[in-house]
């Protein structure tokens, strides 16, 4: 998705004038003095990887992006618990000659600019595991790790039919392969 510069630049004089003029008020201050209490939105809610395409399919029936005519070439999901939802996804697509980036994340489906290759190879979405039966399949080998390490969850990747998983924590990192269609370790 494009913005025409003016509306950005509309944008950004709306805001610069509601702040000069007060529109958005000063708060008060309690009169005891204290701790002011702040109510902090709630962190956003993991996703599947199916949970994300179905939010895109609908999105795109509503007429926001449109990923028709386009193939994915690459998966990466982003602080991924081990029943596949995940605090974010990424889709590098092809679109002809063109590379897009879709992300999906506590906003929903964004387009972004990324300057990154994509692998040469289509992922079928439906010809593989999905990410949360291979997390499934492959607790046993993941869990273990996962607890050595003191991580919750892992990053995902999917691309020419395999999956890259990997365990990330201030202790170190561990990065385990399995191929796409099987789940079966590639070693």
């Amino acid at each position: 998705m494009r913005v025409p510069g003016g509306v950005l630049a509309l944008f950004a004089a709306i805001c610069i004038i509601c702040t000069t003029c007060g529109c958005l008020g000063a708060s008060s201050h309690p009169s005891g003095g204290g701790i002011t209490p702040i109510d902090l939105p709630e962190s956003p809610e993991a996703c599947t990887l199916a949970g994300a395409l179905a939010e895109l399919d609908l999105l795109g029936a509503e007429g926001g992006l449109n990923v028709t005519g386009t193939s994915v070439h690459q998966v990466l999901g982003t602080g991924v618990s081990l029943d596949g939802r995940a605090t974010s996804w990424a889709l590098g697509l092809e679109d002809g000659d063109e590379v897009r980036w879709l992300t999906f994340g506590a906003l929903g489906w964004r387009e972004i600019t990324l300057r990154a290759p994509l692998p040469t190879e289509e992922v079928n979405i439906t010809g593989v595991l999905s990410p949360e039966e291979l997390l499934r399949d492959q607790e046993g080998v993941l869990r273990p790790v996962m607890t050595s390490l003191g991580a919750d969850t892992v990053d995902i990747s999917l691309a020419e039919g395999v999956y890259t998983v990997t365990v990330r924590s201030d202790a170190g990192m561990e990065t385990f392969v399995f191929r796409a269609d099987t789940g079966e370790v590639i070693v």
